[in-house]
């Protein structure tokens, strides 16, 4: 039995924020998550108030003292409980106690989820509402699953940008909560970021939008059930999305292209496929234009004067951020000059998949319209037919909102799920809840029994995992079939476009105009 001596029962409400935790190395021992620097920062804060144990052996990892004290307390390299830990950017939680009240919580397994709580809102409900349907089937086998979130917006709380803030939340959730999964982040770099942080920690981490192809195998190289990889995708790499928009400009006879792309993982991988396929099909150039995230105001202005004159068929940009489609789009509608340049009809305009996105609409109608026209897209396709509409009803139902505003919301919800399944085969076949046995779990939904991915099959999916056996799942995303050797799976490419709906109150919206599938 672990208690705080001389405290009583407030000590539990404590809290400890925890800054530092960003700069933490990985724990001692593989398994073992524990710092010395939290104990020390758990120390200096209660400024003489000591967490004790009874019997010190008691405290030999975290969850004896989760039981104890609740979620996000902590035992030290000396043994000790430290008192429940706060995270600037991780203050959202389901149930919305888990933060509050985690002595409430003891017993709950708890993942984690990244995402921006503004910009990707969608997901983050998305990543949520599993969690919230398996509690309604009665959680697993009567132990509650709970979900804490955390905002990877460059300075959520702290003075980090994305990258560094998602890498900090990202161990603080390993660390502190202990999560043996995280759910997200969105984009290629974000996610690299937030692997290179926990890639130490029995944690595994599943992105529902990060498409670059450089992230396959940088975790395991030669992946196996025994020793699987740590680092999962819901979307498939992009190589598919490069051949879809390569193949699109040469059916318009766009052969010179300007690619303004991010500089990262996500962008500069999307655009060496792309010039690789598009110069060997028979495009004539691609001028490649990289910016760090919302630093191409002037390259829009001096690129507009070459549109102009005729110097390319194509501007492609290529971002893994909604917010730089909104400053391209204002930058390219700024004056007369520059919309004459980007609406005309000799030059069309294409974006990757993170604009697909109302918000984009909403924020640039008013301006950027003209260019609408001009403007087509490539994303992973939504699924089609009951699967999705059983997950946009639920999630319309739950949230009072549309599930398919943006390109990746059902792949967090099939992400999500995943997460959930591979800890129900955990629980019988690992002698902990970790991320490499999730990681087994989902080597383990491609081949068997076909398994539909929705709420009421969640005792199924028990069931057979107890059983030993292996699923096949198919999810709002589609089918989720998993290559063994690469660990990845592959999905059907949409290209969309813009066009006017009087009757929605932005006046537009978004619609497919053809669909890829793999090995079309």
């Amino acid at each position: 039995m672990l208690q705080a001596r001389g405290h009583g029962p407030s000590i539990l409400a404590a809290r400890v924020r925890l800054q530092a935790i960003r700069t933490a190395g990985p724990s001692p021992r593989p398994g073992l998550r524990s710092a010395v620097l939290i104990a020390g920062l758990v120390t200096v804060a209660l400024a003489g108030c000591t967490l004790t144990a009874i019997d010190p052996d008691a405290c030999d990892g975290l969850e004896d003292c989760r039981r104890a004290f609740g979620v996000g307390s902590v035992c030290g390299a000396d043994g000790f409980c430290s008192a429940p830990l706060q995270h600037p950017r991780c203050t959202r939680s389901w149930p919305s106690g888990l933060l509050d009240r985690p002595e409430d919580f003891g017993d709950t397994i708890v993942v984690g989820s990244l995402f921006d709580f503004v910009e990707h809102a969608d997901t983050r409900l998305a990543a949520e509402l599993p969690v919230r349907q398996v509690a309604g089937q009665g959680g697993l086998e009567g132990r509650a699953i709970g979900i804490v979130h955390c905002d990877t917006a460059a300075m959520a709380g702290d003075d980090l940008d994305d990258l560094e803030g998602a890498a900090s939340a990202a161990r603080f959730l390993a660390d502190a909560i202990g999560v043996p999964a995280i759910i997200g982040p969105r984009g290629s770099s974000r996610t690299q970021a937030v692997f290179e942080a926990v890639r130490d920690r029995d944690v595994l981490v599943i992105s529902p939008s990060a498409t670059s192809p450089a992230l396959t195998g940088i975790d395991a190289t030669d992946p196996t059930f025994e020793a699987p990889g740590l680092l999962w995708r819901t979307v498939p790499p992009d190589t598919l999305q490069s051949e879809v928009i390569a193949a699109d400009m040469l059916a318009r006879s766009a052969t010179r292209v300007a690619a303004m792309y991010q500089l990262g993982a996500y962008g500069e991988g999307l655009v060496d496929l792309f010039e690789s396929r598009f110069v060997a099909d028979g495009g004539e150039l691609v001028d490649r234009m990289p910016f760090e995230s919302g630093q191409f105001a002037t390259t829009v202005a001096t690129l507009g004067a070459s549109v102009a004159a005729g110097e390319y068929d194509e501007v492609l940009f290529v971002s893994s951020d909604l917010a730089d489609y909104t400053a391209f789009l204002l930058a390219a509608s700024a004056t007369d000059t520059l919309i004459d340049a980007y609406a005309s009809p000799d030059v069309g305009l294409f974006f990757a998949d993170a604009a697909f996105n109302e918000m984009l609409l909403v924020d640039t109608a008013q301006r950027a319209a003209p260019l609408y026209p001009r403007i087509r897209g490539t994303r992973p396709a939504s699924a089609e037919g009951v699967l999705f509409n059983a997950f946009a009803a639920a999630y319309a139902a739950e949230f009072d909102a549309d599930a398919d505003s943006s390109g990746f919301t059902p792949h967090a919800y099939d992400a999500a799920w995943l997460v959930l399944y591979g800890i129900a085969r955990a629980r019988f076949e690992e002698e902990t809840i970790g991320g490499v046995g999730i990681a087994r779990g989902l080597r383990r939904v491609s081949s068997g029994e076909r398994v539909d991915i929705l709420p009421t099959n969640w005792l199924t999916v028990v069931e057979r995992f107890r059983s030993g056996a292996s699923i096949d799942v198919e999810g709002a995303s589609g089918p989720l079939d998993y290559d063994p050797d690469t660990e990845e799976t592959t999905a059907p490419i949409s290209v969309w476009a813009i066009t006017m709906e009087p009757s929605t109150p932005i006046g537009w919206g978004f619609v497919e105009i053809d669909r890829v599938e793999p090995g079309g």
